[in-house]
């Protein structure tokens, strides 16, 4: 099962400076290290960002074993799907 997630346009800085470097491509798959898949799938003038389940099962199990706690999960996975939308724009 796929959740749409959509695209925000965010500006990252702060402490997350070289959030970058944590992000690679595979095929139309975004990837970070933290294990989450976001795929790009273009529009007719839009481009949506989803996630899979297994993705996500992945995230949170490396989430959870670096002591994070589970209430600060949605939160995480939010801001990693502003990253990816913003390194897609930045990486086409």
């Amino acid at each position: 099962e796929r959740s749409h997630l959509g695209s925000i346009p965010c500006l990252m800085t702060g402490k997350h400076h070289k959030w970058h470097k944590e992000w690679s491509r595979d095929g139309s798959f975004l990837v970070h290290t933290s294990g989450l898949r976001l795929e790009v799938i273009e529009g007719d003038g839009f481009t949506d960002i989803e996630t899979d389940d297994a993705s996500l099962a992945i995230f949170q199990a490396r989430e959870t074993s670096r002591g994070v706690p589970v209430h600060d999960l949605a939160a995480r996975v939010q801001r990693l799907v502003r990253e990816g939308a913003e390194w897609h724009q930045r990486n086409p």
